[in-house]
């Protein structure tokens, strides 16, 4: 009877305490993480809208803000419909074609550091040559799962 009832207690102290899966984040939260994540990475350009327009005040500013924001739609729209690992490769590599052209050093350090590629030069000087490779195979294949 003592082992039922211990039993029991272990059972129901096991359901309460027992992690539930964390919320989806909103497609909004998605996107600002990334934009903040890959602009964190700008060593030069640090106020350029990713098609690397510099506002000239603070309308354009904004613009540009939500500019970034909106870049990074398509990965976010993937993580939203439950496909989490193809969203972090399709944002890494909006990230890469985009730091690519605006600061080559910080594409290379956002692999290496924040994706941990394992060949950021190489994923870099494609992207940054507009070469016709697939960058995001080539980021598929040289980050780590998560």
């Amino acid at each position: 009877m003592r082992c039922g009832l211990l039993l029991a207690a272990i059972v129901v102290a096991a359901g309460v305490s027992a992690p539930t899966p964390a919320p989806a984040r909103s497609e909004t939260d998605c996107m600002s993480a990334w934009s903040r994540a890959v602009r964190s990475y700008l060593t030069q350009n640090r106020r350029a809208a990713p098609d690397g327009t510099i506002p000239g005040d603070l309308d354009a500013e904004e613009l540009a803000v939500q500019a970034w924001l909106r870049a990074f739609q398509p990965a976010c729209r993937l993580e939203l419909e439950g496909r989490a690992p193809e969203a972090r490769v399709e944002a890494a590599a909006i990230g890469v074609r985009i730091l690519a052209r605006l600061d080559p050093r910080g594409c290379q350090t956002f692999l290496a550091s924040y994706m941990q590629s394992s060949r950021p030069t190489d994923i870099c000087a494609a992207a940054q040559a507009g070469a016709q490779v697939d960058v995001r195979g080539q980021i598929a294949r040289t980050i780590p799962p998560r």
